[in-house]
């Protein structure tokens, strides 16, 4: 069986910030971590030990297995935050790059486009003459160099993308955690708009789904799935892939405010003839926590994992044609964990692999009390009909997101879950 009988003490020859041990008993109550992280496969390395607060991260691998990690930090003693970029290619990693600083934080993207070059998708641009959203547009940074970025907006209103409807096609916030793609140098962006962002039915559960496409001086934008008159609160949280020349992606129904908790697993695609499929329910969930991951593979087709965070289970579901979708397969139901999901497929085998935070052996333990003595990053694999776990880093990873290098490697960024440092996991 592949995968199996992995040596102790694995090493890598990087030319980047190992992870320095802790020492006993320093704030974990005295576990194991070092010794448990011995029998990982993944070679751990601190990327940022400044970043701060447990805020979004994002992972896309480019041309050349360009590993791009873009993430939000505090900037310290202000109420400003930082959009930064760290790219990691053959060993190296570049130093922390200030893409753009706001005050609101609302998601953040990253991609590659096929020449190699980097872009980051976030909530920036103006306010609009909004009080409290001081960024309310749709910005994507492109980087033309080594810490050189350009921003651009491609949308900045409800009625970007009209649709004749009064309320959809009325406000200012939009680009509320956005999910960007490439083919070739075409941009697909997907987010949220969240209308005027500040009343329930009419702003949280009218929101919609929204694309543009094209960049970065020209867009095209595009409705996906408006709920103004179902209050349906669609584009909570969007996962996105490019399938087979196509963009297809997943996103939950948030109604009660920016970033809260979502509900259900809704598939969309892109048609040939550049139309989209309508929502389809894939999977009926009650907490989706922050939002199911899409995966796509040319044998397997489109793949979803998903945590109900309700019952602490995590599943996967797989589709051909993104029509008829499987059963879903428990992945893990143990204890609390199954959390923040992130799913690629194995380029070389074709199998699906779900990175995933474990939390505590308790199943009432909540975001604010992981058990630190038991709190892991893990990956499944399904190998040979059955899901094979492999740990990642025994001081756990908050928010991971897995992809993997063309020689089939496997890659995980995520933050430490006690704080906020941005690492990375590489498997050699």
């Amino acid at each position: 069986m592949r995968r199996q009988g992995w040596a102790l003490g694995l090493a890598l020859a990087l030319a980047c910030t190992p992870e320095a041990p802790r020492p006993p008993d320093a704030g974990t109550g005295g576990d194991n971590t070092d010794t448990l992280n011995e029998l990982s496969p993944f070679q751990r390395l601190v990327l940022d030990a400044t970043a701060t607060e447990l805020q979004p991260l994002a992972l896309a691998v480019g041309p050349q297995d360009r590993v791009g990690v873009a993430y939000i930090s505090r900037v310290t003693g202000t109420k400003e935050y930082e959009v930064r970029f760290i790219e990691w290619k053959a060993g190296q990693a570049s130093q922390p790059e200030r893409v753009a600083t706001v005050e609101v934080v609302g998601g953040v993207a990253v991609a590659y486009d096929s020449t190699g070059k980097a872009a980051v998708s976030y909530l920036g641009g103006g306010s609009d003459q909004s009080v409290e959203w001081v960024q309310s547009d749709l910005a994507v940074s492109y980087r033309n160099a080594p810490g050189s970025w350009v921003e651009r907006i491609p949308a900045t209103r409800s009625n970007n993308a009209p649709t004749g409807n009064a309320l959809a096609d009325s406000g200012y916030l939009v680009g509320l955690n956005p999910a960007i793609v490439f083919d070739g140098t075409k941009a697909y962006v997907a987010y949220r708009d969240g209308h005027n962002g500040q009343f329930g039915k009419q702003d949280w559960e009218g929101s919609d789904l929204e694309l543009v496409e094209g960049g970065p001086t020209s867009w095209t934008p595009r409705m996906l799935a408006m709920s103004a008159d179902t209050k349906a609160g669609y584009g909570g949280h969007i996962s996105m892939v490019m399938a087979g020349g196509q963009p297809a992606l997943v996103h939950d129904q948030v109604t009660d405010g920016a970033d809260a908790r979502g509900r259900n697993v809704l598939f969309q695609r892109r048609k040939p003839d550049g139309s989209w499929t309508t929502a389809f329910q894939v999977q009926a969930v009650a907490d989706t926590q922050l939002g199911a991951s899409l995966g796509w593979d040319s044998q397997v087709g489109y793949g979803v994992a998903v945590v109900n965070r309700t019952s602490n289970k995590l599943t996967y579901t797989f589709s051909k044609d993104g029509v008829s979708w499987s059963e879903p397969d428990p992945v893990f139901q143990s204890g609390a964990g199954g959390w923040y999901p992130s799913l690629a497929f194995d380029p070389v085998h074709h199998e699906p692999h779900i990175a995933y935070y474990i939390c505590s052996n308790s199943v009432s333990a909540n975001e604010q009390s992981c058990d630190p003595r038991v709190d892991e990053l893990h990956i499944s694999a399904f190998i040979e009909q059955n899901w094979n776990d492999v740990l990642v880093d025994a001081a756990g990873g908050w928010g991971a997101k897995l992809a993997f290098l063309s020689t089939g490697k496997r890659v995980v960024a995520y933050r430490a879950p006690d704080t906020g440092m941005v690492k990375l996991a590489v498997e050699p």
